[in-house]
């Protein structure tokens, strides 16, 4: 993530905040209990909802309330289909859950891992695109990925009370280029990165055997580039 610039136009951070905030949510927000949430004015939230309104991005429901527009619907559309990452996954990463692993990529924002693909064992090949809410990044192989790459002021600002706790931990991620959980039920969830700076990051997780964790991340490291839109005959690991 690049670093605030020298003049930073604080109303349009302030209405991606708002904009953000009301396309996580599955059901529609009034402006008072938002404008708390994010401590600001309900006057100040209700013009950045009426004018994300106005360019279809929102939607005001018949009560007031607000939520997800036609134009956030156009835009994630167009963001996948541009970048060819949707196809690609569902191309490219059904063959890493034939073990019985659930496989995933996701994003870092803010603190939380947000989910362009998720897919458990028996899952329709059709639901996996788009299909989880979002996941605390500091329990996460992708956020902990993810995490290692932003550095030490992000992680300060993000999780100022568990930073001493983190940055030991992701400095080890940041050298090796991969993160591994051990889940307190078994098995193991690790992550690789997806790009170079990484824009994102790929999972597997579940009932799986330390020794054959290397072998595993180099598939998932080859699977990787391949979502990167890279030849992974040309990318060496």
């Amino acid at each position: 993530m690049e670093g605030l610039p020298a003049q930073p136009n604080r109303s349009v951070m302030e209405g991606i905040e708002v904009l953000f905030a009301v396309a996580g949510r599955r059901a529609a927000v009034r402006v008072r209990p938002l404008a708390r949430e994010l401590g600001m004015t309900p006057t100040r939230v209700q013009r950045y909802l009426a004018t994300l309104a106005h360019l279809g991005l929102a939607r005001r429901n018949p009560d007031r309330s607000y939520a997800v527009g036609a134009g956030i619907h156009a835009l994630s559309a167009l963001s996948l289909s541009a970048s060819g990452l949707a196809a690609r996954a569902m191309r490219v990463l059904p063959p890493l859950g034939a073990a019985g692993c659930i496989v995933a990529v996701g994003v870092l924002w803010r603190h939380m891992v947000s989910y362009l693909y998720f897919s458990q064992p028996g899952m329709p090949r059709s639901e996996s695109l788009g299909r989880t809410e979002g996941y605390p990044a500091e329990h996460s192989s992708i956020g902990l990925l993810l995490l290692a790459h932003r550095g030490a002021d992000y992680v300060k600002r993000y999780f100022p009370g568990e930073s001493d706790r983190l940055l030991p931990r992701l400095e080890e991620v940041r050298r090796t280029d991969h993160a591994v959980i051990e889940r307190p039920e078994g098995g193991f969830s690790i992550a690789v990165p997806v790009g170079m700076p990484p824009f994102a990051g790929l999972a597997v997780s579940g009932e799986i055997a330390g020794g054959s964790i290397p072998a595993l991340l180099e598939r998932m490291r080859a699977a990787g580039r391949e979502l990167n839109g890279k030849d992974p005959s040309t990318n060496p690991s």
